[in-house]
């Protein structure tokens, strides 16, 4: 089942054209692709003692990475890989391809134990299909090993209520901390085997050296790092945030129940309030994955997010297991016995084969990534390497992205954010001002701190910030400085919008 599902997620990312892409899909993935090949590059460096002197040097070359605000185990995780596998997009995918496979394993787990190992394949299988969870699967994004690390988590606290030995113990204490260390976000899972003994009114387990030992493991392996970095938790976080309401917290609920197409939400609701309402199908897993689902959505309620279905991979995964429990409990009482037993097992298995297969064929195309081509076209001439490159200022992360997973000697080229260098502004983009008035000061800026390309994206029709008019107007009035060595036309036709600039000296500045 583990390898079917890792083949599905791969042949997902092939058939949407993942691999190919850009790193458009969303803001954060450059970053999380860039602290990937950081963290694999000092790795191979060799310069082990020195890593924030690594990084330093690292940002001064491609300043797009923000570990430190992020926790470490994704850049980590996929750091250790590329060292095996390579750099590159694909490399990069292969992590959450193989977090959502596992999230849909542990699925087949549970509901196998409770229903049977046909409803356990249709139950992960269904998973993997859901279209949030092929969209996400598709990016250089955290999410799908946050899921997974929490999920996991649940189950090594359930074989820890089964045979609470020391090693079970540090296991689920380890896969807690994972979580943790993937995104902050998972904090709650710390207090999940405190409460599910307190609740299941296990408290003989509260005085066994294997239960006291786990917030010892925890704060072993998450202390460390969360002091280091405690005063970059913050910096991207709204400085005050969403007030905790009854209608957040309906908004979280819904958000997550809209995770399932119409048909199936109602296949899963059913499924929920035929479990809720037989008591007696509340075993153990059903109130560790319960408290799981309802701590995941607590503090993202408490957290100043907005909802977003890439927050809520576990709690939907935990509503699907509840709902193949509900349902189970349901055939239990129709089939008299058992004697419809085999054909209900088919009937789902036909529908679920349907679903995926309807699902699949609903795939949407990665966009086409102009940029790629750009980059090879600078890469693959020897003497621009360690050239200072300005990137365009609405595609900076997707552009240095795209220069590490094209360059073969890492770090070498200064590339520049025109957002950093010729304007101020916080975090989000606001309180924003110009560092230049007009083009004159801008070129005389450029003639002190050199650069050799100028990438810009033409923007005709949009407007315009203040630096950014200002570097077209530069670009236009100073032909003699800055001539065009490659225009790109862009997707469908339209004018060239990406050009690259290169400067030269001329004999006498002329407008």
């Amino acid at each position: 089942m583990l390898v079917a599902c890792v083949t599905f997620c791969l042949a997902v990312q092939v058939s949407s054209g993942a691999w190919s892409a850009g790193f458009f899909a969303y803001p954060d993935e450059p970053s999380h692709f860039v602290g990937a090949v950081m963290v694999r590059d000092w790795l191979a460096s060799g310069r082990w003692l020195a890593p924030l002197e690594f990084a330093r040097s690292y940002y001064d070359h491609y300043p797009f990475f923000a570990v430190g605000y992020w926790p470490p185990l994704f850049s980590v995780v996929a750091g250790l890989w590329m060292l095996v596998a390579g750099v590159g997009r694909q490399q990069a995918l292969f992590i959450p391809a193989v977090c959502a496979a596992g999230t849909g394993w542990l699925v087949f787990q549970f509901v196998r134990r409770r229903v049977g190992i046909v409803a356990g394949f249709c139950a992960g299988a269904v998973y993997l299909s859901l279209p949030a969870v092929r969209q996400w699967m598709c990016t250089v994004m955290v999410d799908h090993m946050t899921a997974f690390l929490c999920i996991a988590a649940a189950a090594c606290l359930l074989r820890y209520l089964n045979q609470p030995v020391l090693w079970n113990g540090i296991l689920c204490a380890v896969c807690c901390a994972c979580a943790v260390l993937s995104k902050y976000s998972a904090a709650y899972i710390v207090a999940l085997p405190f409460l599910a003994v307190v609740l299941l009114r296990r408290f003989e387990l509260l005085r066994k050296p294997s239960f006291l030992v786990q917030p010892l493991v925890v704060a072993l392996m998450v202390g460390p790092w969360a002091l280091w970095t405690r005063r970059l938790v913050s910096s991207g976080l709204p400085s005050e945030g969403e007030a905790m309401t009854v209608n957040r917290a309906v908004v979280f609920v819904v958000e997550t129940f809209q995770f399932f197409p119409p048909v199936l939400m109602a296949v899963v609701v059913l499924g929920l309030i035929a479990l809720l309402v037989r008591p007696g199908a509340w075993r153990e897993d059903f109130v560790v994955l319960g408290l799981l689902c309802v701590g995941h959505l607590a503090f993202l309620n408490l957290s100043p997010v907005d909802p977003d279905q890439r927050y809520l991979l576990a709690p939907v995964a935990v509503l699907l297991v509840a709902s193949f429990a509900g349902w189970s409990e349901v055939l239990a009482l129709l089939s008299h016995g058992g004697r419809w037993a085999s054909v209900i097992s088919v009937f789902v298995a036909i529908l679920t084969t349907a679903f995926v297969v309807f699902e699949f064929s609903r795939l949407d195309r990665a966009p086409q990534d102009p940029i790629g081509s750009l980059v090879a076209f600078i890469v693959k001439d020897p003497p621009r390497a360690a050239q200072r490159i300005v990137v365009p200022e609405d595609l900076e992360g997707p552009f240095i992205a795209e220069f590490l997973a094209q360059s073969r000697h890492r770090p070498d080229y200064y590339l520049l954010r025109p957002n950093k260098i010729l304007a101020h502004s916080d975090w989000f983009g606001l309180n924003y001002s110009s560092v230049f008035v007009t083009p004159d000061e801008m070129l005389a800026y450029f003639r002190q701190h050199p650069v050799n390309l100028i990438v810009w994206n033409e923007h005709p029709e949009s407007p315009l910030t203040a630096h950014v008019r200002l570097m077209s107007e530069m670009l236009r009035q100073y032909p003699l400085s800055w001539h065009k060595v490659l225009s790109l036309d862009s997707p469908g036709g339209s004018p060239p919008s990406l050009t690259v600039y290169a400067y030269r000296m001329p004999p006498q500045e002329t407008r």
